[in-house]
């Protein structure tokens, strides 16, 4: 940058900072930042439909200041003449041609061509930024889109797999649930049997016993 650009007014942005914060004279200004595209990086797009707050508004538009310097020609241009006509108090028809008329005695080149010419420039380069900015964050929208529903579509899928082993075990529960309550029916007709085996055969014994102690009786009795 020129020392022209840098002596005049006390600074490059001095003007349009003062246009900016000109309604909140107490505000602190942010000191400005090397490297364009980290700079750009930082304007933002597609912004959430909130309401945004009059501070981050400013900050917004102080970066895109930045961005503009970042991008300012050696010598005498649209920039100067822009930033002078803020510092005279705002950018109108008069300001803008006292501010022309001033700086033409600090560069003779200043024409209404490189005027003309320069304004294009900052105005078709920060269009250019702004829309590779937006490709980039669009590019990145895309791909946080794209994982999201990966995301979605895995979890789906376990959530699937899950139910599907819920339903399956729920399935076997009820079946294990039916075999309890059949198990009597096949252990029973042969516990039953058992018992009756048991009771025929107490029965059976007791009468041999029966015949038995008869003949002890008879032998005790009758035989000397």
């Amino acid at each position: 940058m020129s020392d022209q650009k840098s002596g005049f007014g006390g600074g490059i942005l001095k003007g349009l900072k003062n246009l900016l914060f000109k309604e909140d004279p107490a505000a602190e200004l942010a000191p400005a930042q090397p490297a364009v595209i980290e700079k750009a990086a930082e304007i933002q797009v597609n912004t959430p439909p909130i309401v945004k707050s009059t501070t981050d508004n400013r900050d917004m538009k102080l970066k895109v200041y930045q961005l503009l310097e970042s991008m300012n020609r050696p010598g005498c241009d649209f920039f100067e003449v822009w930033n002078a006509a803020g510092e005279m108090g705002g950018v109108n028809t008069a300001n803008i041609k006292a501010a022309y008329t001033s700086l033409r005695f600090a560069d003779n080149t200043l024409n209404k061509a490189k005027l003309t010419e320069t304004g294009i420039y900052y105005r078709d380069g920060l269009k250019k930024v702004f829309q590779d900015e937006t490709q980039k964050r669009e590019d990145e929208k895309n791909r946080l889109y794209h994982e999201e529903e990966q995301a979605k579509a895995t979890l789906d899928n376990e959530i699937a797999s899950l139910e599907n082993q819920i339903a399956s075990l729920k399935q076997v529960l009820e079946n294990k649930k039916n075999e309890r309550g059949t198990i009597s029916e096949k252990y029973r007709p042969a516990i039953t049997e058992i018992d009756t085996k048991i009771a025929m055969g107490r029965d059976t014994v007791n009468n041999v016993l029966e015949e038995i102690q008869q003949v002890l009786d008879i032998i005790q009795k009758d035989i000397n």
